[in-house]
Formats: structure tokens, C-alpha cells, sequence
């Protein structure tokens, strides 16, 4: 920059260009950093409720159902055993006592087949969801992949500054202007893309905790659930002992 300075028209609209422009970044730092605060204490509760779901898939898919089909098996033996322990010493009886088989039959193989319908839809929307899945970790490998890019590139800039490609010595006001100028367009179209950011976090985490207070509800049902198979157990229960006794007696 031989040959210029601070009294220098040029020199002095670029001077206040760039403070302009440290004053427009240092407030802007601000909003994309808060913007960034914002996202990752979004995320941490989209995580926390996909864990939140999953603990809720576990009670209700490996518990609840478990512990409900139990109920069925054991419900449908104490039929049987019922069944088998009542007279059928005449083909009326007889035919009584094989036809109530047959509707128990009938009754748990309908459950059955409907309820292998109701599985398969479960699944059928989980594969969907997997592959929505798959999709994000696309997206997530392609944001990587631009930071790696970016850090590529700044340690380039960062050599050839170190190595002198890059030198003050070859600066001009022009050149200075220039800069200046693409610095001030960035930053205005930062701000519109931070703003629109800001919105967009404020949108989503309304969403998150809705989901939060229905995922909520879901365990309440799940666990109101539980205690309702807990009584269906209790009283299963208690047919049991009365088939026993019944046997004991006969």
C-alpha cells in the first residue's frame, strides 16, 4: 500500500466501511451463536424424546404385549381345562362341550389373525420411519462433509497467508473496496438467513414440546395399561385355583 494513507478519500470510506462492518459481525455473532444455542438444546430434546419413545416401545411392545399375550395363552388353557372337566356323558352333552371347544378355537385364532394384522401395519410404518431415518443420516453426512470442505479450504487461506500468496503488501483501496463491499453484502444476506433460522427453531421447538407432553401421556397409558393386564392376570388367577380345586374334587 506504498504511497497511501489514513488521509487518503479511499482509505478513509474503507476505514469506516469496516468498522461499520466489525459492529454489524459483532452483533450478528451474537444472534447466529444464539441461533446455535437454540439448535443444540433443540436437538438434546428431540433426543431425549426419541429415547423417551423408545423406552415407551419397549413397555408396551416387549412388556405389555408380552405380559398380555401370557394372559391369552393361559386364559385359553383354563378354557380347555374347563371344558374338558364338564359331562359328556350324552351326545348333546357331548356336542356342547366340543363346540364350545371349537368357539374357543375360533375366538383365539380371530384375535390371533386380526391382531397379526394390527402387527404387521406396526411394522410396516416402522420401516417407513427407518427409511426416513437412513434420509437423515444422508443429510448429517452431507453436513459433515461441507464442514471438512470448509475447514479445507480455510487452512488453504491460512497457508498461503503464512506462505505470502496472500499479501497486505499487494493490497490497494480498490482491492480493499472490494472486499468491503462483498463483506456488507454478506453479512445482510447472514442476518436474513439467521432470522429466518431464529423462526424456524422457535416453530420446531413448539413441535418438540408437543410431542414431549404426548410422548408423556403415552407412558401413563402404557403403565394405566399394565396395572388393567396386572388384573386380568389376578383373575385368570383365581379361575386357575377353581379348576384345580374342581379337579382335586373329581
Amino acid at each position: 500500500m506504498a504511497g497511501y494513507d489514513a488521509s487518503d478519500p479511499a482509505v478513509a470510506a474503507n476505514q469506516a466501511a469496516i468498522r461499520n462492518n466489525m459492529a454489524d459481525l459483532f452483533e450478528l455473532d451474537h444472534v447466529v451463536m444464539d441461533n446455535k444455542h437454540g439448535i443444540y438444546a433443540e436437538r438434546a430434546m428431540i433426543e431425549e424424546n426419541r429415547a423417551l419413545i423408545m423406552k415407551n416401545y419397549a413397555a408396551a411392545f416387549m412388556g405389555n404385549r408380552q405380559m398380555a399375550n401370557s394372559n391369552t395363552d393361559e386364559i385359553m388353557k383354563n378354557r380347555k381345562a374347563i371344558l374338558d372337566g364338564l359331562d359328556s356323558s350324552t351326545p348333546v352333552l357331548a356336542n356342547f362341550n366340543n363346540s364350545m371347544a371349537n368357539e374357543a378355537k375360533v375366538d383365539f385364532l380371530e384375535h390371533r389373525s386380526n391382531l397379526n394384522s394390527r402387527v404387521e401395519q406396526v411394522s410396516e410404518e416402522m420401516c417407513k420411519i427407518n427409511a426416513m431415518l437412513i434420509e437423515v443420516n444422508h443429510k448429517i453426512m452431507e453436513n459433515n462433509a461441507g464442514i471438512v470442505s470448509f475447514n479445507a479450504q480455510n487452512i488453504e487461506k491460512n497457508n498461503a497467508l503464512l506462505d505470502g500468496k496472500i499479501s497486505a503488501a499487494d493490497a490497494t483501496p480498490e482491492t480493499n473496496a472490494a472486499r468491503v463491499k462483498s463483506n456488507t453484502e454478506r453479512i445482510a444476506k447472514i442476518k436474513g438467513v439467521a432470522e429466518a433460522n431464529k423462526a424456524r427453531i422457535a416453530g420446531l421447538l413448539e413441535k418438540v414440546n408437543a410431542n414431549r407432553a404426548e410422548i408423556l401421556k403415552n407412558t401413563e397409558g402404557i403403565y394405566a395399561r399394565r396395572v388393567e393386564i396386572e388384573t386380568n392376570r389376578a383373575k385368570m388367577m383365581v379361575n386357575a385355583h377353581k379348576i384345580a380345586d374342581k379337579l382335586r374334587v373329581g
